[in-house]
């Protein structure tokens, strides 16, 4: 009987449930890998998602300022400088601006542009810093304001057609700046010029034949100006309260020239009713440019706040003070300070090297130089007198002549060097003559390292009335009041900078300051001569209008804990 095996069935199910196993845990496995994929993507997605947007761009007092208000903040300011520029280029094309102002403007926009970012990020830091400040001085913004200022943004403003007769005072021979009888003449000058505009002369004629202004060229037209133009401040005020084809009165300027002027045609402001759909139309929220909005009119009512009490009548005082200059090199070996008068052949340094040793021109040099040095050796108080009126160096008419601190390592002309740097120097020795490779040199040692012991020194001896204020700071200023003994005028609260201000006011009345020294700046003495309670000059009111509300500010500022993201804080477009 033959016998039949059969194969056993188990086998084959047992191979293909290991076969089914495999797959299913290869399928299991692949699909780990893909949700841990997308997991890491998620991941990645989110961590970018974070840092664009909810990632701390700053901080004030703790309170973060993100990515993405940075981004919105960043998207407002390049929309607002395009919207500017376009402006800008639309007038200049209609010939409604000024060439100059137009280019000035762009020129600006261009470098905010450039720093979109930094910008961006402090506007948002002074926003909560100006929010915390603002209820202590009465601000509040409403709606309303900030309706008003979007309006005031989409505004072109009054443009006005001027003409200009300018009349500068001519500088007499040897002086560094216009006297009294040349500032006379020149204001007698503009009111001639207003009589015969009066009379009927034509605007074109008396500016052709008066004014000293490259506009005179073109009859006095200086084309559209708006009430920002870059000209002289009183005189735009008064083109634009002027009557229309009426000319001004004679306006003194800040800069010292006697102006006339006239406008001969006005166009009214004009209203862009399209700026909000443009704003839309650039993908940003309409919500989000209100709070930019909102921040510069914060801004704008805290400065006028703070100016207010400042152009109150007030305490000031008559200052009057010298200032030293830091050196870059009053801390090496050896160095010295000294002033000089510069005779060059034929009055000019730059081109001295290239005259020949044997022309004239050097021996009237010389000769000059040793007359000027037989006076000074009678009398050395002269020095800065004829240093500003006869020195052929441009700088003397301002500094008197005075020089930095030179040290022996310094590249300076070898016959200079070898003169100052020779042994023994004291201060206020009056050197021979020199010749260097720019002419010849009257010479007078001032003082070594350093300026602050310098300073102590001048304090000594006028507090011991061995020497006057005003003969020391004609000396040692390196200002320009220095040819008037130092005088800077009255000094009221919030012209000055923080530590200068509380020095001149801690001062006793009548005596002099203790030094000063602000480093990288310079040293100060002042001398405080009165104390009155004062409302501010026009000069006055015109530096605490540029000024006050910054000072202020940084102060109040650098009380808060503020921290910003380095790659935006360093970052430029």
């Amino acid at each position: 009987m033959t016998s039949f095996r059969g194969r056993p069935s188990g086998n084959r199910a047992r191979t293909w449930d290991d076969r089914d196993r495999r797959s299913m845990l290869l399928n299991i496995g692949f699909g780990l890998t893909i949700v841990a994929a997308l997991l890491l993507l998620v991941i990645a997605f989110a961590a970018t998602w974070y840092d664009a947007n909810l990632a701390p761009a700053g901080s004030v007092n703790g309170q973060t300022i993100t990515k993405d208000e940075f981004n919105k903040q960043v998207a407002i300011n390049k929309f607002r400088i395009d919207y500017a520029q376009r402006r800008i280029r639309t007038l200049l094309t209609a010939g409604q601006i000024r060439t100059a102002d137009a280019q000035a403007r762009l020129s600006a926009l261009d470098q905010r542009a450039q720093q979109a970012n930094t910008i961006a990020l402090e506007q948002l830091i002074d926003g909560k810093v100006m929010e915390s400040l603002a209820p202590a001085q009465g601000v509040t913004v409403t709606d309303a304001d900030v309706d008003a200022r979007l309006t005031e943004e989409a505004t072109t403003p009054e443009l006005r057609h001027a003409w200009m007769i300018a009349v500068a005072p001519k500088t007499p021979e040897g002086a560094s700046e216009p006297d009294a009888p040349a500032k006379a003449e020149a204001r007698a000058a503009a009111a001639k010029a207003l009589a015969d505009l009066k009379g009927g002369k034509s605007f074109e004629e008396v500016a052709k034949g008066v004014s000293t202004d490259e506009s005179s060229a073109q009859g006095g037209d200086i084309g559209f100006v708006d009430k920002n133009a870059s000209l002289d401040k009183a005189f735009v005020d008064a083109l634009f309260a002027a009557t229309q084809d009426t000319p001004t009165e004679v306006i003194e300027g800040a800069d010292g020239i006697f102006r006339v002027g006239e406008v001969t045609q006005i166009v009214a402001p004009v209203v862009d009713a399209t700026l909000e759909a443009q704003v839309k139309d650039e993908g940003i929220n309409i919500d989000d440019y209100r709070a930019a909005l909102r921040r510069d009119v914060v801004r704008s009512k805290l400065n006028d706040a703070i100016l207010a009490t400042y152009l109150a009548p007030g305490p000031q005082r008559k200052v009057a003070e010298i200032f030293m200059q830091t050196g870059t090199s009053e801390s090496l070996e050896g160095a010295i300070k000294v002033r000089h008068i510069l005779y060059s052949p034929n009055g000019d340094p730059s081109a001295a090297s290239k005259v020949p040793t044997t022309d004239p021109a050097w021996a009237a040099a010389e000769a000059k130089a040793r007359a000027t040095y037989e006076k000074l050796k009678a009398n050395p108080s002269q020095f800065d007198a004829i240093a500003r009126a006869e020195s052929d160096e441009d700088a003397a008419r301002t500094s008197g002549g005075k020089l930095p601190y030179f040290a022996p390592e310094d590249s300076i002309d070898k016959a200079f060097a070898d003169a100052i740097f020779a042994p023994g120097l004291q201060p206020g020795q009056l050197l021979e003559p020199v010749q260097s490779a720019f002419g010849w040199h009257v010479i007078q040692v001032m003082h070594g390292p350093t300026d602050l012991e310098w300073a102590n020194k001048l304090k000594t001896d006028i507090d011991a009335g061995r020497l006057t204020f005003s003969d020391a700071a004609r000396d040692n200023s390196d200002n320009a009041e220095a040819a008037n003994g130092g005088d800077i005028g009255w000094v009221g609260k919030g012209q000055l900078s923080e530590e200068k201000e509380a020095a001149i006011f801690a001062a006793p009345v009548g005596k002099v300051s203790d030094p000063l020294v602000i480093p990288d700046d310079g040293t100060y003495l002042f001398l405080v001569s009165r104390e009155e309670t004062r409302a501010p000059d026009a000069v006055q009111k015109a530096a605490l209008e540029s000024s006050a509300f910054s000072i202020w500010y940084s102060k109040q500022k650098a009380g808060f804990d503020i921290t910003r993201d380095p790659a935006i804080a360093s970052a430029t477009s």
